[in-house]
Order: C-alpha cells, then structure tokens, then sequence
C-alpha cells in the first residue's frame, strides 16, 4: 500500500507554514510575558507594604497589651494602698480622692486602649485576609508564568529539534533553491 507522493514544494509550504505559526506563536507568548512582569512586580511591593504594615500592626498591638498590663498593675497597686490606708481615714481621704482621680484616668485610658486594641485586632485580620488573598492570586500568577516559561521551553526545543534533524538538513539544498527562485521572483 504506497502513499501518494507529496510534491516537495507543498511540503515547503506546509513546513514553512508551521514554521510561522511557531513563531506566531512564541512573539504571542513573548508578550504576555512582557504583560504580566509588571504586573507581578506591583504585586511583589503590595505584599511587601503589607507585611510592613502587619508587623507595625503587631508591634502596635504588643505595646497596648503591655500597657493595658502596666495599667492592670498600677490599678493594683492603688487598690493595696487605699486597703493598707484605710485605718488613716482623714490623710486617706485627701489620698483616695487623687487616686480615684488616677483610677478614673486609667480607667478611661484602659477602655480607649480595648477599643483600640480591637479596632487593631480587626485591622490585622482585615490585612490577614488580604495578604491571603494577595498571596495566593500571587501564586497564581507565578503558576500560570511557570506554566507558560515551560510551553516556551517545550516549542524552543522542538524548533532546536526540528533544525537539528537529519531532514532538515537534507532538504537545505531544496530551502537554498526556493530562496534562489523566491529572490528571483521579486
């Protein structure tokens, strides 16, 4: 069972045909990779802004606990004292009135710090959630890049492929003729 014969100049045309789509092909793949550069750059710095801002965050959060801590210690401390002083009633009296002023203080000091405190809680999951986000659209991204390097690397090597093969080489005499004529032509 014999094939027909194909004549040699269709098989050129079709060769040549593949050829550009091929290269068609790798200026598309250029581009989007040229595209999405930027793109992961802007990424890279928002991750990196928000790192920056959590751990300011976290810092902030460590010292309104350690304060409200102090202040929790300063409270007991002025309960001992007015327990201690109470058998002095009169020099007691003129000490109670300033430490309740200083409670009161504190007091109101230590309900601002929770509600600061948990508007910073809220603030930190708020850029957890983001980060998260952040991240994984990151990820993403550096998959679909990868994803799209390895088909360049794949259509690098099968142009490698097809050039270093022995038909290829045979047939350059046949390519030299073509580009004789084709210059010939114009």
């Amino acid at each position: 069972m014999k094939t027909d014969p194909v004549e040699p100049a269709d098989l050129l045309t079709l060769l040549r045909q593949q050829l550009i789509l091929a290269q068609v092909r790798i200026m598309e793949l250029e581009d989007v990779r040229d595209e999405l550069s930027p793109k992961l750059a802007d990424v890279e710095k928002l991750l990196a802004a928000a790192q920056n801002l959590a751990d300011q965050k976290s810092e902030e959060a460590a010292h309104l606990a350690k304060t409200l801590s102090d202040l929790q210690a300063q409270y007991d401390h002025l309960r001992h004292i007015q327990h201690v002083t109470n058998e002095a009633l009169n020099d007691t009296r003129r000490q109670l009135a300033e430490t309740a002023g200083q409670l009161t203080g504190a007091q109101q000091r230590g309900t601002q710090l929770q509600r600061e405190s948990v508007a910073l809680a809220d603030q930190i999951s708020r850029l957890t959630a983001e980060l998260k986000r952040v991240s994984q659209e990151l990820n993403e991204e550096n998959s679909v890049a990868t994803a799209r390097l390895i088909r360049i690397n794949e259509l690098d090597a099968e142009i490698r492929a097809m050039k270093a093969s022995r038909s290829w080489r045979w047939t350059e005499w046949l390519r030299a003729i073509e580009r004789y004529f084709s210059d010939k032509r114009s």
